[in-house]
């Protein structure tokens, strides 16, 4: 939950991997638009017999974020927490580099489309040497 623990985390992944051995990752590039005055609420799917809403608050000092998944049915009320922090991708490299790996590839998705300004998701593969 914090920039240090991610940082150990890619330094314990660098003290594992072997030469060839590769650290994927497959993550969500924040889009704090999605926040009015650091929260939003929507409804992720609507049915007859259940409704699934998602709250979330922001906390963009920590850059984390609070998520209560609420599923309502007639039987009642389920709660599912979600607490993340989350990093851009330049701060993800930087965390690699400073383990001692490089960034190898990045793509949008699973087919290998190329990431861009536009890509909401990315799977980065990094890797010692260059």
């Amino acid at each position: 939950m914090t920039q240090d623990e991610q940082v150990r985390c890619f330094e314990n992944v660098a003290r594992h991997l072997t030469a060839e051995g590769v650290f994927l990752i497959e993550v969500f590039v924040p889009d704090l638009t999605r926040f009015a005055d650091r929260q939003t609420v929507r409804a992720r799917q609507v049915g007859m017999e259940e409704v699934r809403l998602e709250a979330s608050h922001l906390d963009p000092v920590k850059q984390q974020i609070m998520t209560q998944m609420v599923v309502l049915t007639g039987e009642g009320v389920r709660l599912y927490p979600v607490k993340v922090r989350f990093a851009w991708p330049a701060e993800l490299d930087l965390m690699a580099r400073l383990a001692g790996l490089h960034l190898r590839h990045r793509w949008e998705d699973w087919t290998l489309t190329p990431f861009s300004a536009r890509s909401s998701t990315h799977i980065s593969v990094y890797g010692r040497g260059e």
